[in-house]
């Protein structure tokens, strides 16, 4: 009779523990959903042409989402409740305040205050030859054709960064024209340079400023021989005037492989590299990707 009592009072003594250890993990559970989404909006600074890294606390599952930014829709991903974002912002921005924000079912959640702020980019003036800023009827047909080849190499990118080392710049060597800069040709004719042009003799070896899969090789009016590689979530590297490609669409480059030799095709004066990034459908200074993808692999490591 004492033993059936005692073995009673076991019983329920684990009934009611279990039953407390239940209500500690509802409350558990109820006071983790009661923590916000994100838990402050951050402010960043970002210069035209430029990107940065950023990082905001957001309590959803590893994987990727959006963030709106006015007109603008990023892809981002989240790692242990961590979201991690490379933010451009376009050459031909003006200055301005913009709010991104997640959209949670119907609901606006802010997650940065933006400010865009222009930077004051250096003017150059080039004497080429004629035919160099003029184009015949066959040029305009073919850059016309181009234009939507080019469209849609970046119309698909990876859904995770392919990349776990900062980006390195393909040569040290001299710029001979730099990001930016905004180009008078034979005193008529306006554009920008969106890339950073690297001294290279003809055949010099070009390698990969790091790891990704090659979405595009092939001649283009401008770019002559050139490889594209996509590094995961809209971000894209491009070497061009290449005399010699040494990479087929589709296969996955690391850091420091050898995608080309340097050359002089394409719209060119002279044998160079022409080395382009590319994030979210804009063109950005690649030093500025080394410093941010500097601050991203330190803070994972």
């Amino acid at each position: 009779m004492r033993a059936s009592m005692f073995l009673s009072f076991i019983w329920i003594g684990l009934i009611m523990s279990c039953s407390m250890a239940t209500q500690s993990n509802k409350r558990e559970v109820v006071a983790e959903e009661k923590k916000p989404l994100i838990n402050e909006t951050k402010k960043v600074s970002v210069q035209t042409g430029k990107v940065v890294f950023e990082k905001f606390s957001f309590r959803k599952p590893d994987g990727v989402y959006h963030l709106q930014c006015a007109d603008k829709t990023y892809r981002f991903f989240v790692k242990n409740q961590v979201a991690q974002l490379y933010l451009p912002a376009n050459y031909f921005s003006k200055k301005s305040s913009v709010k991104c924000v997640y959209l949670d079912g119907q609901k606006e959640i802010q997650a940065l205050d933006v400010v865009i702020e222009e930077y004051d980019y250096p003017k150059e003036r080039l004497r080429v030859a004629k035919s160099k800023v003029d184009y015949s009827k066959k040029d305009l047909e073919r850059i016309i054709k181009e234009k939507e080849i080019k469209r849609k190499i970046y119309l698909n990118s990876s859904n995770m960064y392919l990349f776990n080392r900062p980006f390195k710049v393909p040569l040290n060597s001299y710029i001979t024209s730099h990001y930016g800069n905004q180009r008078l040709f034979n005193n008529k004719k306006k554009s920008q340079h969106l890339g950073n042009d690297l001294r290279a003799a003809v055949g010099v070896e070009i390698p990969a400023a790091n790891r990704g899969k090659v979405v595009f090789t092939g001649n283009l009016f401008f770019s002559g021989n050139v490889v594209v590689i996509d590094h995961g979530l809209d971000i894209f590297s491009v070497y061009g005037h290449l005399s010699k490609i040494l990479v087929s669409a589709g296969s996955i480059v690391n850091q420091g492989d050898i995608v080309g030799l340097a050359g002089a095709t394409g719209r060119v004066s002279g044998p160079h590299l022409h080395w382009g990034i590319k994030i979210n459908g804009s063109w950005i200074d690649g030093f500025s990707l080394v410093d941010a993808s500097k601050l991203h692999i330190n803070d994972e490591s």
